[in-house]
């Protein structure tokens, strides 16, 4: 079945036919239903193949995340596709397992496939052989939940983020508060909430608690659970994201303590199973699916008008609050 006959059934030009599936934005959106109810019922589809090799765009955007097992990183692509569908572009996702060299390999991988732009979440943007891999071959990308001067990222403050809860903790009575976090070499959104949290208790003029660092593993429970047992344990403690707390409740209620009569525990994210939890999770809470959304609306505005993107088109998000029965404010 060729493109001029969906045409002559549609009623439509074939140059019409033909821009609802190269360039889907441009189109009505009545005409674009048309289009592709004929298609569907005459059995149509585009090739793509010869769509990249005439326009030199596969309308495919890249996309690298450290996992899928967090929910966080799933919702982020769901807004993605979603947004991606609305303009027209397929994705292709990877994951990368917070590695360094899996970031690289993924990006070689993608670009080889010939994806106009990508969305990206890696460890260290300041040292990443992936990024510099994106720059070199000229594709427009933005990064997810990352906050740095020298790329486009799109995310929450996390260190403001962090910097405000400890405060409120402070000012609810707590003055032993703790911080929990993953391996801070794999992310730095865990350094800049680690950060946060300093300037938190340096302006509540309290002393900060020597870090507890835990790796994303069925370990962290047990060595929470000894963190916990040691002398003068924190009455409060802020964990960088919400799978963390999640382990430090089960840790707490292990060693004896009872969240929250003996123990706050707060977290980062604010995962929707979070909240079905005995005590549900109190969390800061980022908007995960419009992350995700406004980075393929940059890259499909940069895309649009063949230019890059820089730093200074990075968006930060509102973050909120999810109260929760973890915390005593």
């Amino acid at each position: 079945m060729s493109i001029t006959e969906v045409a002559r059934r549609a009623g439509l030009s074939v140059a019409t036919v033909s821009r609802v599936f190269n360039s889907p934005e441009v189109v009505n959106a009545q005409t674009r239903s048309t289009v592709l109810r004929v298609a569907q019922e005459v059995g149509y589809v585009a090739n793509a193949s010869a769509r990249t090799l005439r326009t030199r765009s596969s309308k495919v955007l890249g996309v690298v995340l450290p996992t899928l097992t967090n929910p966080v990183f799933a919702e982020c692509l769901q807004g993605i596709a979603s947004q991606a569908a609305l303009r027209g572009y397929a994705i292709s996702p990877c994951t990368t397992e917070y590695d360094h060299a899996g970031e690289d390999a993924a990006t070689t991988r993608l670009l080889a496939s010939g994806v106009d732009a990508l969305v990206l979440v890696v460890s260290n943007p300041g040292d990443s052989a992936a990024l510099a891999r994106v720059r070199q071959a000229g594709k427009p990308y933005v990064l997810a939940y990352h906050h740095t001067h020298e790329h486009a990222c799109v995310g929450v403050d996390n260190t403001g983020a962090v910097r405000e809860l400890v405060l409120r903790l402070a000012a609810a009575g707590h003055s032993r508060i703790g911080m929990v976090t993953g391996q801070l070499r794999a992310s730095d959104r865990a350094q800049q909430r680690c950060r946060g949290y300093a300037l938190g208790m340096q302006a509540a003029g309290l002393s900060p608690l020597p870090v507890w660092e835990v790796p994303f593993a069925a370990t962290a429970v047990q060595m929470l659970q000894q963190h916990l047992s040691e002398q003068a344990p924190p009455t409060a403690i802020v964990c960088s994201n919400d799978l963390l707390a999640i382990r430090t409740i089960r840790a707490a209620s292990l060693a004896g303590f009872s969240v929250p009569a003996d123990l706050s525990v707060v977290g980062f994210d604010g995962i929707a199973m979070a909240g079905d939890l005995t005590p549900s999770l109190a969390s800061i809470s980022q908007p995960n699916h419009e992350i995700g959304s406004a980075c393929v609306r940059l890259l499909c505005d940069a895309l649009a008008g063949k230019k890059t993107l820089a730093a200074q088109d990075s968006l930060c998000l509102p973050h909120g609050w999810r109260s929760g029965e973890s915390c005593r404010l």
